[in-house]
């Protein structure tokens, strides 16, 4: 049993059910911010039933914390022991091409997606929801007048819109690596996971970036 516990097939499923959870997170999560388009008392509605749940909120980002932290330390141990039983590298050789971009990518999107995750930590959660950054036109409009004045500004727009880009190429390639986590390999089904990864990663990415999108075009 230890020596399954510390195998290289079991830190890969590990990463691949960790980050299942922090997929359906991002699909809870995107629910909720999509309610933006409905105005103020939609989102602000959303916010004060989330706050409202006291202490199971924090249960459940401290849960969410302790997922986030499994999937990264679970994922830098699955890529030493890579690199320890391949120690020539191997990129621009043939199976460097043979993998997809995202593959490719997973390193940096991930990075991005670490560093966005931290701002954006310190932007909507950990920073007071009070104060000047709430108004618009001298009128309190809570966490909708937060979100509205975050993303009047066209650099944060950018650094959100790219790391929603990131969170896109590192879906496409996460999702359908947990078939090939646990083993799951089929000639018709795996082409059609992998194709549904690409889709929903893209689906989620472009959801999420409409966002400040709009927010910059229409209403700032």
């Amino acid at each position: 049993m230890g020596k399954y516990r510390c195998s290289s097939i079991c830190k890969k499923q590990i990463v691949a059910i960790t980050g299942l959870l922090l997929v359906l997170f991002l699909i809870m999560h995107l629910a909720g911010n999509l309610l933006i388009y409905k105005g103020p008392e939609a989102i602000n509605g959303y916010s004060q039933t989330l706050h409202s749940l006291g202490g199971l909120l924090w249960v459940a980002r401290i849960g969410l914390l302790a997922v986030f932290l499994t999937h990264i330390i679970f994922t830098i141990l699955v890529v030493i022991e890579n690199r320890k039983a391949r120690p020539t590298p191997y990129e621009g050789g043939a199976s460097y091409k043979q993998r997809s971009l995202a593959t490719r990518l997973m390193p940096y999107t991930g990075t991005i997606l670490l560093a966005y995750i931290i701002s954006h930590l310190l932007d909507f959660t950990i920073v007071s929801k009070g104060g000047s950054a709430t108004f618009i036109n001298g009128q309190n409009f809570g966490l909708y007048g937060r979100i509205v004045n975050e993303f009047g500004e066209l650099d944060a727009v950018l650094w959100y819109v790219i790391a929603m880009g990131a969170i896109g190429f590192h879906l496409a390639h996460g999702i359908q690596s947990v078939m090939q986590s646990f083993g799951w390999n089929h000639p018709v089904y795996t082409p059609l996971v992998k194709k549904m990864s690409v889709l929903v990663g893209t689906g989620i990415a472009v959801a999420f970036a409409s966002i400040p999108i709009y927010i910059w075009l229409v209403i700032s």
